[in-house]
């Protein structure tokens, strides 16, 4: 490079300009395309373009994948590195990186809401009466 040049090229085979990652410790599903199966890993590092994960065994640089972290649905992203265990995700769009920090509501299961309703305490006894404004 000769003195005074213009910074501004882009060199093809430079590596690309990343946004500063997060530390957090946080929990993601990964679920591969193709197959019904998700898996469970610890989320180390988070950015609006990607994030690393550990746990990383079976999974495979430049597999498709689809992640859930936090209040994350579906977002999919590419395997872009493994090493050692860890693996590195590239999101396929940006995410916000607080909303994935956000907790994952949990849903009740379909089953238990119409339990709910009918459920009543006690029936018999004096406890049964317990709640009645008119008892004695």
């Amino acid at each position: 490079m000769t003195e005074g040049s213009d910074r501004t090229e882009v060199d093809d085979h430079a590596p690309a300009q990343r946004e500063p990652r997060q530390s957090v410790l946080l929990s993601a599903t990964l679920e591969r395309f193709g197959s019904v199966e998700t898996t469970k890993h610890r989320v180390r590092d988070l950015s609006p373009q990607g994030m690393r994960i550990e746990q990383a065994a079976g999974l495979q640089v430049g597999a498709t994948v689809l992640v859930a972290v936090g209040q994350l649905e579906a977002v999919g992203s590419t395997i872009v590195w493994i090493k050692e265990g860890s693996a590195g995700v590239k999101f396929a769009k940006a995410i916000d990186p607080d909303q994935a920090r956000g907790k994952a509501a949990v849903r009740p299961k379909a089953n238990i809401l119409p339990r709910l309703g009918k459920q009543r305490g006690a029936t018999t006894g004096w406890v049964a009466d317990l709640d009645n404004p008119y008892r004695k």
